[in-house]
């Protein structure tokens, strides 16, 4: 049981910090806000490579927004 418990432990930390940065932006003129990223997605289906694809999907999202008047928030 300690050894379950202990591999659950290592999986989540590893996943959590393989999780791609979340940007959050708002359209000001109607106040909608969206996500982009956040996701470890790409990471545990390939790795570091799949963490670099994730991340440039995640900012083509932020991109596309901010081509639609979208400003990025802290």
């Amino acid at each position: 049981m300690k050894t379950q418990t202990l591999f659950a432990v290592l999986l989540a930390s590893n996943l959590a910090g393989c999780a791609t940065p979340a940007v959050s932006l708002k359209n000001d003129e109607s106040g909608q806000v969206v996500r982009c990223g956040g996701s470890a997605t790409g990471s545990m289906v390939g790795g570091v490579i799949g963490y670099n694809i994730q991340k440039d999907n995640d900012e083509k999202c932020a991109r596309d927004y901010e081509a639609k008047g979208y400003k990025r928030v802290p």
